[in-house]
């Protein structure tokens, strides 16, 4: 069994600004910060799964058709209830919601059930954030994306190791 999810992964360079960010916010208040190699945007959690499924979720991957595009994150929130400090766009671009909605339409195929929850697009920060802010408007950070990946999750004692496992590169626009 492993543990997987579909995400996008940022360059290492934005994940260490987005880590400082979050390093920023939390001064003089309580949370567990993210690590900046582990911050990465979920596309789909798949949780324990065997090798047919996973096998079956790589067909699925290889068959998504979306274009490569822009992602800015120009928000930064809490979400109280969790302590969930994120970075995330104001809007989701059309792009983005077309990879989501191909991914799960072909991992429902694979029997997999999605997240109830309404897709929201966030990069988490940091965990148990006290206190938690309200979300406001930051510089934006804008990402080129043009691949998604499938990853592993290692739960170790000392935190979360995530190893990407493969990546499908998407369309290049035309110019």
């Amino acid at each position: 069994m492993q543990r997987l999810f579909f995400a996008l992964w940022p360059p290492l360079e934005l994940s260490r600004k987005l880590f400082r960010l979050g390093g920023n916010v939390l001064k003089g208040g309580a949370g567990r910060h993210v690590v900046a190699e582990n911050i990465h945007l979920t596309l789909a959690f798949l949780g324990s799964v065997n090798a047919t499924f996973r096998e079956c979720a790589e067909l699925s991957a290889s068959n998504v058709q979306v274009d490569a595009f822009s992602l800015d994150l120009e928000w930064l929130g809490c979400w109280p209830k969790s302590g969930i400090l994120w970075v995330g766009p104001e809007l989701t671009p059309k792009a983005l919601w077309q990879l989501v909605q191909q991914l799960n339409a072909g991992l429902a195929g694979c029997g997999h059930e999605a997240e109830k929850r309404p897709y929201a697009a966030h990069l988490t920060l940091a965990r148990n954030a006290r206190p938690c802010l309200p979300a406001r408007v930051i510089d934006a950070h804008r990402w080129e994306i043009d691949r998604f990946c499938l990853v592993q999750s290692h739960t170790l004692r000392e935190g979360a190791r995530y190893e990407i496992l493969r990546e499908w590169k998407l369309i290049k626009p035309t110019t």
